[in-house]
């Protein structure tokens, strides 16, 4: 199993950053991975949601099928994902309060058959820097 987990903080409330994490046609203002979706998508995430998104990662597109686990407004937002190859994915959003703003935690884990060896360290390399430019631009956005 490949796990990386990026942090930041941000001036802006935990609502108001639950309020971009959760609306999925917000995603291609801060998420790099972020390529597309296909077929229909909710309006806002909630537990039980399904959609399918292209993401690109270490150079290669792919599509991944999510499942909404969890959707607690504005602490908690978990998907379980499919993709190619038989690698599965797990991406958890904490949003927890921090004085005046927010401390944001996401996580991404990835196992599969397709991620043995030197593939685990090089997935974890870029999905780290992915996530860290993605949290980044979150914060940029919500401030």
């Amino acid at each position: 199993m490949t796990k990386v987990t990026v942090e930041a903080d941000a001036k802006a409330d935990p609502q108001r950053v639950w309020d971009v994490v959760a609306t999925p046609s917000r995603v291609q203002e801060w998420n790099t991975m972020h390529e597309g979706f296909t077929g229909d998508v909710p309006e806002t995430l909630g537990e039980g949601d399904t959609y399918k998104q292209r993401v690109k990662l270490m150079g290669m597109p792919a599509e991944m099928a999510w499942r909404v686990t969890a959707a607690t407004a504005p602490g908690r937002l978990e998907q379980s994902g499919d993709g190619p190859m038989g690698v599965k994915s797990k991406n958890v959003f904490l949003i927890e309060p921090s004085g005046e703003g927010s401390h944001i935690t996401y996580e991404m884990e990835f196992v599969g058959p397709a991620l043995k060896g030197p593939m685990a360290g090089m997935l974890e390399k870029q999905a780290g820097a992915a996530g860290k430019q993605s949290l980044e631009k979150l914060v940029a956005l919500v401030d």
